[in-house]
């Protein structure tokens, strides 16, 4: 990190004032300031920047992160929903297939009945 030092150069001016006993010296402060940056190594100025920029990037990255994993748990509950669907589906099909298979079974009863009856019926007239 980049330290400074500031030196204050409050002079002091020196005002020369003529009295009857002699020259008085009389000291007045001057407003003069200044700041001065220590001495950095070459390419440091360089460094400290692309040391920001990865920081920066790496927030960048970070969200970006963050984003996809929010997306990431959206896709999973809507596919979590899908697969219920699907699930469901599936029972309901086996369900049907069931019901289908009994319904066979009696269709094919009553055309055995059908067929006995008639055969009855055949035989006495």
């Amino acid at each position: 990190m980049s330290s400074s030092s500031s030196t204050s150069r409050n002079q002091l001016q020196v005002t020369h004032v003529q009295s009857q006993e002699g020259v008085k010296v009389r000291l007045r402060k001057c407003g003069f300031f200044e700041w001065k940056d220590e001495e950095q190594a070459d390419g440091y100025n360089k460094n400290l920047l692309y040391s920001l920029k990865q920081k920066l990037d790496a927030k960048d990255e970070l969200f970006e992160m963050n984003k996809l994993r929010r997306r990431i748990d959206e896709v999973e509950f809507l596919l979590s929903h899908e697969q219920y669907k699907v699930a469901k589906s599936e029972k309901d099909v086996h369900d049907a297939r069931k019901a289908i298979g009994r319904y066979r079974i009696i269709v094919a009863l009553l055309f055995a009945c059908l067929a006995l009856c008639v055969l009855k019926l055949g035989g006495s007239m």
